[in-house]
């Protein structure tokens, strides 16, 4: 027996299987150590290219799908690649099932493969005590492989959806700023059903941040429909929440209860994906302008005191312009 090819594929095995549950199973912001190299190395590439052939390349596009996949064969790979080392440590370990020739180094390949995968089809079996006990760790670990792949698949899957119904809801009060702004003013003030929709996106935006922390690969999966892209969405709440909280005039601002939890949310958000998926940018985000307000008939304060507070914000502008970069859109977010 190699007393080397052995433990190095057990190492292999432990690897992949460790890799697959700290992935799928640690619900927070980390991924395995191999799959999360092979996660930013997909997303890296697409955006090398979508920077080269413009924002309309399919390349972000499916660069979630390609990321999973590509995460998923990284684990397989690994789980197969160990226990053909482990089979292949002793050469009587496998043996034709017919003839009990031992199997050679291809035979060990696919002895491992039909294995690990389950398919049970036979035309080699193992020949040694050891082996025998080898291969029905080998099948339980592939199972297990296979079954959380799944799982991770659903969940990523739902994730995805959520983000993208997310964007879609905000965008649904209006394509920006001005837009959000003009569909809650009456005239005379802002309508109870402003507030309403505002306090609906507390709760799914927290939900965001939570679903990126337990499922890290969501971030990859990028829409090229501004409709749909979380980031571009962000953004315009964003801006019309800094016009509510400090370009209107206080006597017309809509009720802090809407207005707060909501921009602690979205605080809450950046800092989760700060980090991990971003980093800030050297410029901050342009501010809106008070034209914005005074355009949808709105009384503002003046200019001086809104400069004011737009810089005490300045490092969460910074934060969702990296966020918008990130994602794939340009400078501006447009």
């Amino acid at each position: 027996m190699n007393v080397l090819t052995a433990p190095a594929g057990c190492a292999l095995v432990i690897l992949a299987l460790a890799d697959a549950v700290v992935t799928a199973l640690s619900m927070v912001t980390v991924t395995g150590p191999v799959s999360g190299r092979v996660a930013r190395a997909v997303w890296r590439t697409s955006l090398a290219l979508n920077a080269r052939t413009g924002r309309g390349s399919a390349f972000l596009k499916w660069s979630g799908t390609c990321t999973l996949l590509a995460t998923f064969t990284t684990w397989a790979v690994l789980l197969w690649t160990g226990w053909w080392l482990v089979f292949s440590a002793d050469v009587a370990s496998v043996v034709a099932s017919r003839t009990a020739v031992p199997a050679d180094g291809w035979d060990r390949v696919y002895f491992t493969g039909y294995t690990v995968f389950t398919l049970g089809i036979g035309d080699y079996v193992p020949d040694t005590a050891w082996a025998q006990v080898a291969t029905a760790v080998a099948s339980l670990s592939g199972l297990f492989l296979v079954m959380l792949s799944l799982t991770y698949l659903v969940q990523v899957v739902q994730a995805v959806v959520h983000k993208r119904v997310l964007a879609q809801q905000i965008h649904s009060l209006g394509r920006d700023a001005f837009g959000i702004i003009a569909a809650g003013w009456t005239g005379s003030g802002f309508s109870s059903m402003f507030n309403q929709q505002l306090v609906s996106l507390t709760e799914p935006l927290l939900r965001l941040g939570e679903q990126h922390l337990a499922y890290p690969v969501v971030h990859y999966f990028h829409s090229p429909r501004r409709s749909k892209a979380p980031a571009r969405a962000l953004a315009a709440l964003d801006d019309a929440l800094l016009l509510l909280r400090a370009g209107v005039a206080p006597g017309s601002r809509p009720d802090p209860a809407a207005t707060e939890p909501l921009w602690s949310a979205l605080d809450q958000v950046l800092d989760t994906l700060h980090g991990q998926f971003f980093t800030r940018a050297e410029q901050e985000r342009p501010a809106p302008a008070l034209s914005v307000l005074r355009e949808a008939g709105v009384p503002v304060v003046d200019e001086e005191e809104y400069a004011a507070r737009v810089r005490e914000h300045t490092g969460r502008r910074r934060a969702l312009q990296g966020f918008l970069r990130s994602d794939g859109w340009d400078g501006d977010g447009a």
